[in-house]
């Protein structure tokens, strides 16, 4: 009887000291939530890694006229691409809290440190099976990405504490980019007014560097990972790039002129990892 006393006594004694654990452990979950991100200010810096969902148009218009002729011909193609590419980004920003840290604005600086790259095909277009007439749309091989891309974001937000343990913000932002690319085209085609035969077919290419300015607006959720250390996460739309352009070519007796555009419409999604001085 005593036995059984002694063991009832052991399992009783290992039950409080497992319960004890436990409840030091949720404690100590509770204390570092609590403390881990409070109420953030000040100036920070970071990275993020943004998924652009982009959609690029590339269209073009080839309209070519005998020299003694008022008629045009004009023939049209595009290509449409829909591509996810990457891009990374480094940023630094400063965060005023007001309203006893209920609320926030902060403004931050982008600097893209790694850009997209989309590529595709043009098919063309024309009488002749292989395109080997003068004036014709050639088929073209393209490719463009981002050189340069920097940005001033501004952001207004709200600060919230979910059951006094975990700490967040959520916010909007609007601010503007500027970017410039490196758009570059190959084709082979037929530079005389007679038909070309295959040997005859020579190799051209074109390179631009437009520049676009652009407005972002979007909104974004952030929490804390450690006392000064934070991810955010956004959603932004960017304003559509579009740039327009004039290639002429001309033989004896034949002018062609090659008006294109293109088009570029992002929808991009953002992680961020920030840390606040």
């Amino acid at each position: 009887m005593l036995n059984l006393c002694l063991i009832g006594g052991d399992v009783a004694a290992e039950n409080s000291h497992m319960s004890l654990i436990k409840a030091s452990l949720v404690t100590l979950v509770v204390v570092l939530a609590t403390f881990a991100y409070t109420q953030p200010s000040g100036l920070y810096y970071g990275a993020a890694a943004t998924l652009q969902q982009a959609e690029v148009v590339y269209e073009k218009a080839v309209r070519s006229k005998l020299k003694n002729s008022d008629e045009t011909r004009t023939r049209a193609t595009s290509t449409d691409i829909d591509d996810s590419p990457l891009q990374w980004d480094g940023l630094v920003g400063f965060r005023l809290n007001f309203a006893d840290g209920t609320q926030f604005i902060s403004l931050q600086t982008e600097l893209s440190l790694a850009g997209d790259d989309i590529s595709g095909r043009l098919d063309g277009d024309g009488d002749s099976p292989g395109q080997n007439l003068f004036g014709e749309a050639w088929p073209e091989e393209w490719s463009l990405k981002t050189t340069r891309s920097m940005g001033v974001i501004a952001k207004y937000g709200i600060h919230r504490s979910l059951l006094g343990t975990v700490d967040f913000s959520v916010y909007g932002l609007a601010g503007a980019r500027q970017t410039k690319i490196d758009f570059f085209s190959s084709f082979r085609g037929c530079f005389q007014t007679l038909e070309c035969n295959p040997n005859e077919f020579r190799n051209d290419s074109l390179s631009i560097n437009p520049e676009f300015n652009m407005v972002i607006a979007g909104a974004g959720f952030e929490t804390g990972v450690g006392s000064k250390t934070a991810l955010q996460f956004e959603i932004r739309y960017v304003q559509d790039a579009d740039t327009t352009w004039l290639a002429q070519f001309s033989d004896e007796e034949t002018e062609v002129n090659v008006p294109s555009s293109l088009q570029i419409e992002n929808t991009d999604v953002t992680i961020k990892l920030i840390r606040y001085l």
